[in-house]
């Protein structure tokens, strides 16, 4: 919880949370005062981090930087490549650990295995993944390079419920299956199909859609803070699971978010747009 901020309803009544933490902008430039220009939108942001480390956290005093590869709960956010390429030497220069949270997009869910290489062909030094691994089952790791881990005793990152046995055989079917049965092929797929049927939603103006983003089956639709009053995005999840697709929201904006099995069939894709636009249909025509 010390280390989220897409919304205080996270940690609200946890507090005191870890001391040591301090968040700089995510390359965000829909509806922020970051400039849309992708080049600008990267360095922009990549100044803010040079001025925390110079006035919050000297950079000899800070052990990592974290990021997530595409914000997830803070609105599912795809950052320039430039930024992550930039970031990436940033912590190099400055002997800063690089760490890549892939808990929502690792294995397959934006096409690629994992994000933060395959999309931005960025090395982290410490990657945190959960979820996907094991289709929901719960488990979660950590990978590093050897040298990281080779400094650690063993057995001192376990647990009482560590490395469950149940858990690590549906991880390794889980990704049996992700191999044997083209799943990451299905969802670039599957993914283009979606954001081509959003994006002429978007283009036919019928609906204040400010933002359609993402990669993969890791979609969101954003609509226009100031054509749309507040709660307008849960209002269109409500509808479309009246109708029998659940969407949830995302970020501090109007934000939905398509996020389905990576199965997903051509034919439910379709049908998930066809309901979406009704949904739009529903709210914005009262």
């Amino acid at each position: 919880m010390s280390l989220t901020s897409s919304k205080t309803v996270y940690s609200a009544g946890f507090g005191p949370l870890m001391p040591g933490v301090t968040f700089v902008p995510y390359p965000y430039a829909v509806q922020g005062p970051i400039p849309e220009d992708e080049e600008k939108n990267a360095e922009w942001c990549l100044e803010q981090l040079r001025v925390a480390l110079k006035q919050q956290s000297a950079a000899r005093d800070t052990a990592a930087i974290i990021i997530e590869s595409v914000l997830g709960e803070g609105g599912y956010v795809v950052p320039p490549k430039s930024f992550m390429t930039k970031l990436r030497d940033l912590a190099s220069e400055n002997d800063i650990l690089l760490i890549a949270d892939e808990v929502q997009s690792g294995f397959g869910r934006t096409g690629s295995y994992f994000a933060v290489d395959g999309h931005f062909d960025v090395q982290p030094d410490i990657l945190v993944f959960a979820k996907g691994i094991a289709d929901g089952y719960p488990i979660s790791g950590i990978a590093s390079r050897k040298e990281l881990t080779d400094t650690q005793p063993a057995g001192s990152m376990g647990g009482t419920y560590a490395g469950n046995a149940v858990a690590c055989a549906a991880a390794i079917a889980t990704q049996e299956v992700i191999a044997e049965e083209n799943v990451i092929e299905n969802t670039r797929a599957r993914g283009a199909q979606l954001h081509a049927g959003l994006d002429k939603l978007k283009a036919s103006g019928k609906y204040p859609i400010l933002d359609v983003r993402g990669l993969g089956l890791m979609i969101g639709v954003e609509f226009d803070s100031a054509a749309t009053p507040k709660g307008t995005a849960t209002k269109i999840s409500l509808v479309c699971l009246d109708h029998g697709m659940m969407l949830l929201t995302a970020s501090i904006y109007e934000t939905l978010r398509f996020m389905p099995a990576l199965t997903v069939t051509e034919a439910e894709c379709e049908l998930a747009l066809e309901i979406f636009r009704k949904a739009l249909d529903d709210v914005f025509e009262k």
